[in-house]
């Protein structure tokens, strides 16, 4: 299961990498705002560029050197949970199995003037029985946070890429995940699927969990080593993968404005269609996060 995932996967977000950010562009700033407002909650010793050394003779020496903090961004996408830490940490690792992903990633970040040293990603697979070779350089572990935004639902063995994830971090480094609350599979109308608006004919396919319980989140976080100060967060519903793919203006809105949904231009009254996607703008979203345990004394 977990390798046909793999291969729907690969081939949908190959297809969608080059309109990717533009079709999610207002699902990504909430996201980043909902991130950045959440840092104490994430529980990473941030990375800051505000560090002074103690002040002599009333005279303030030069900044400390940035704190080394190092993010994996799996099934990172174009890079928006890297782009909303970033500011945070001093490196960020990308890794999607998608071709056309990863290129998407590092031109962003070239583009933003950062050296590969700082943003990159590569291509990779941590949830497939075998672990590529080009996986296992040094460079790919010992991190402080790893992520997840939004691919966990899409993933055929949760339990085991939340594993490797774990492996790849050092003791007391952190697992973050945002995905969706449980909810129903639909199948709405315009070909959509899966109640949060994959439109394009074969996205459902690729959709293996409808959501997430906090209970479930916990035994995975539990199981993979990462169950210390395992936290859940609620942050609201209004939330909508603008179909990873769909393309309609109104798909596009994050929560849906006072009056969307009364009926503009049909006279008050609501179709059917439009009933069921009113239900995909309530979905659900959580973020969750635990710590590596550390080293046995």
């Amino acid at each position: 299961m977990a390798g046909d995932a793999a291969d729907i996967n690969r081939s949908i977000f190959n297809e969608q990498a080059a309109s990717y950010d533009d079709k999610h562009r207002k699902l990504n700033e909430r996201l980043t705002r909902e991130l950045q407002a959440r840092l104490d909650f994430i529980g990473v010793d941030w990375a800051s560029d505000d560090e002074d050394s103690d002040e002599e003779d009333g005279e303030k020496n030069d900044k400390k050197p940035r704190r080394e903090v190092r993010l994996l961004d799996y099934a990172c996408g174009t890079g928006m949970m890297s782009r909303a830490l970033a500011p945070y940490t001093t490196q960020c690792v990308g890794m999607d199995i998608s071709e056309q992903m990863v290129a998407a990633y590092n031109t962003r970040a070239e583009n933003q003037g950062l050296s590969s040293d700082e943003m990159h990603a590569v291509l990779g697979d941590l949830a497939s029985e075998t672990i590529d070779n080009a996986l296992s350089s040094p460079e790919l572990f010992n991190f402080d946070i790893a992520v997840v935004g939004g691919g966990f639902h899409h993933f055929g063995d949760p339990e085991l890429a939340a594993k490797r994830l774990v492996e790849r971090l050092k003791p007391g480094g952190v697992l973050l995940i945002w995905d969706f609350l449980p909810h129903g599979a639909r199948h709405g109308h315009n070909h959509k699927h899966d109640g949060h608006g994959h439109a394009e004919k074969d996205v459902y396919h690729s959709v293996m969990h409808h959501g997430f319980s906090e209970p479930r989140m916990r035994e995975i976080f539990t199981a993979a080593g990462a169950g210390t100060d395992f936290r859940l967060e609620h942050i609201g519903g209004g939330f909508v993968l603008s179909g990873h793919g769909h393309h309609t203006e109104q798909d596009q809105s994050i929560t849906a404005p006072s009056g969307e949904w009364e009926g503009e231009g049909t006279g008050g009254k609501r179709d059917k269609g439009e009933e069921e996607d009113k239900e995909a703008f309530r979905r659900q979203v959580f973020f969750a996060r635990g710590s590596k345990r550390g080293v046995e004394a």
